[in-house]
């Protein structure tokens, strides 16, 4: 036998998994966001202080969680070193020349990734280190840091630097 309780915690999962389909339109993944939002709204149920209606908080919560699990997604998509990268064949997808049957669109990535390869390597011999473990593997500016063994403001101004210099060549 059900409780009022049990119903009550139903309808707000079912509540919580429908917000959290109009941010990540698939159902494994809004699952796990709304585990996530319900965790959350337990959590922080303190804070709930009345002012607005709890299905507006929950909501909140649960749109919070989910652009928390696509932030995710996203830089676990980038942590794929694209030194790493490779074909079919097993060539570095960054080391392939262009073959006749590549479109003109792949081979205009690769000339524009030659590009900022070049404008990074000018800008010294300390800048393309921290731009490719920055923004080519998605490390954190503490880990490059620690790596490198100079300052975390270091690291934020040389990736800077590259980025603003990648991006002139980008523009080019």
């Amino acid at each position: 036998m059900q409780t009022a309780q049990d119903l009550d915690l139903e309808q707000t999962r079912a509540y919580v998994k429908s917000v959290a389909m109009k941010y990540v339109r698939n159902e494994q993944d809004a699952d796990d966001v709304a585990q996530d939002a319900m965790l959350l709204a337990h959590r922080y149920r303190d804070s709930f202080r009345g002012e607005s209606r709890f299905s507006t908080w929950l909501y909140r919560v649960t749109a919070t969680a989910a652009l928390m699990f696509l932030r995710r997604q996203r830089r676990l998509s980038r942590e794929v070193s694209a030194s790493t990268a490779t074909d079919e064949d097993g060539t570095p997808w960054l080391e392939r020349q262009p073959a006749a049957t590549d479109t003109r669109a792949e081979v205009m990535a690769r000339s524009e990734l030659d590009d900022v390869r070049q404008a990074v390597a000018e800008l010294g011999a300390k800048y393309p280190a921290v731009f490719w473990k920055r923004y080519g593997e998605g490390r954190t500016e503490t880990e490059i840091a620690r790596e490198l063994g100079i300052s975390v403001a270091a690291v934020k101004t040389r990736a800077f630097r590259g980025r603003q210099a990648a991006l002139r060549a980008v523009a080019r």
